[in-house]
């Protein structure tokens, strides 16, 4: 951070000789203009009192210490004033910043915000243009935010804000949907045609709490389209992995976001371990593991398989082609988020903040899920997925679905909700580009 506020210039040159002209004025006072030169002045009178050597010298002591009295006093002064300009140019230069990520947040498709040149807030104060950049994060945005003079730079990932009106969108499959046992399912529903009906698995009986008619909506029968850039760019970086030289995983590696350039890392099949990754980072692999002592925020993971491990605690984007398994009590913190191909699974209270999405689309003869979730799992944000889902357990936020079975040990239940409780959350960013939340951006976390 750099300080570059306009200070007008300083005056401490000029008051040493202001002081130096007030003192000449003082000694000409008592010698000149009151009589020195006719023998009238005091000084005249104590030479002919005969004190001729210990006046002058006491009257040029005195006036040098007022000299450097006012000197040192005007000095303060004069800090304490530049100090306070300061300090006002950096509040104003943070309430310019905060100004412009609230403009975007709301108008994130105006092109004037994000124009090179720059965008005036004010039109009354000359320093208030500042410059938005914003860049693809995985599946977030990097909003990049700097005064004119550089002297408060941010950048923070956002997402969508959630819509109020869609927790839940099940395809409609002109099939009603099945509750049972403890399951509760909160917000604005869109259902197939026939909507839900309260039944039971084996001899377990709907236990939660019966649904008012005023929350169900009638869904389509296809879910919301991704949008083709979003598509296009993920298969870009499945690809970039093949090009790169095969490396080790650093010890420790921290790289600021504001740098604009993107560190890529390639690994192989390996289980990472015993490092800190932090920053604009993104890491190919082949099969991964992630081990609990391994430390990272805000990295994009690529990978045919990840598996995330028991007890591990990290904030990243995951992105594999077929698999991805989170262990028990693994824990991907806000905003993180997971991308799969195939197959997906949160294990015994495990917990994802921030988005889980299958695009199995696929069809198959044999029935399987592509997305199992326990019944002591939790996820923040939203799930969405292209075939088969069970699941269980908690999903605060919004779930997409094309069709939810329970996979028994005796069997499965087709379009059933079994002990799955679904609440809205309108504090979690969405992804960008999935055709879900709104088009108003939503602020995910600080990065700088």
């Amino acid at each position: 951070m750099r300080m570059n506020d306009p200070i007008l210039p300083s005056l401490l040159d000029t008051y040493p000789v202001a002081l130096l002209l007030s003192g000449f004025r003082f000694l000409r006072s008592y010698g000149v203009e009151t009589g020195c030169h006719n023998g009238t002045g005091p000084f005249r009178r104590a030479m002919k009192a005969g004190l001729y050597g210990s006046v002058l010298p006491t009257v040029v002591a005195v006036s040098l210490v007022m000299l450097a009295t006012l000197s040192g006093l005007l000095m303060l002064w004069e800090r304490e004033r530049i100090a306070f300009l300061r300090e006002q140019r950096f509040r104003q230069a943070r309430a310019d910043v905060e100004s412009a990520y609230t403009l975007y947040r709301l108008h994130p498709g105006d092109g004037k915000l994000t124009a090179v040149e720059g965008y005036r807030l004010s039109d009354s104060l000359p320093h208030s243009r500042v410059r938005i950049r914003r860049e693809s994060w995985g599946l977030y945005e990097a909003v990049h935010v700097a005064v004119e003079d550089s002297l408060v730079v941010a950048c923070r990932l956002m997402g969508v804000r959630p819509d109020p009106e869609q927790t839940l969108y099940y395809a409609d499959n002109r099939i009603a949907v099945t509750l049972a046992g403890r399951t509760e399912l909160q917000g604005v529903l869109h259902l197939p045609q026939n909507g839900a009906v309260y039944g039971r698995m084996g001899a377990d009986f709907f236990r939660g709490r019966e649904i008012p008619r005023a929350a169900f909506r009638r869904s389509g029968a296809e879910l919301p389209h991704p949008d083709v850039a979003v598509i296009n760019r993920l298969d870009s970086l499945f690809t970039a992995g093949k090009r790169l030289p095969q490396t080790g995983v650093p010890d420790s590696l921290a790289v600021p976001f504001h740098i604009g350039e993107t560190v890529s890392l390639r690994v192989g099949d390996a289980d990472v371990g015993g490092c800190i990754l932090m920053g604009r980072i993104v890491l190919h692999a082949g099969e991964l593991r992630l081990d609990s002592t391994c430390r990272m925020e805000h990295l994009v993971v690529i990978a045919r398989k990840i598996v995330v491990g028991r007890g591990t605690r990290i904030a990243a984007q995951l992105f594999a082609r077929d698999t991805v398994v989170v262990e028990p009590r693994a824990v991907l913190e806000y905003p993180s988020g997971i991308w799969c191909g195939q197959y997906t699974e949160l294990q015994e209270q495990s917990e994802v903040n921030g988005y889980v999405v299958v695009r199995d689309t696929v069809r198959r003869n044999r029935l399987r899920p592509c997305y199992r979730q326990s019944r002591t799992a939790r996820l923040r944000g939203l799930l969405r997925t292209d075939g088969m889902a069970h699941v269980q357990g908690i999903v605060a936020g919004c779930a997409v679905l094309r069709r939810a079975v329970y996979f028994a040990p005796q069997g499965y239940y087709k379009d059933m909700f079994y002990d799955c409780t679904l609440l809205g959350n309108p504090e979690t960013a969405l992804p960008i580009g999935l055709g879900t939340g709104t088009e108003r951006r939503k602020e995910a976390v600080w990065v700088e």
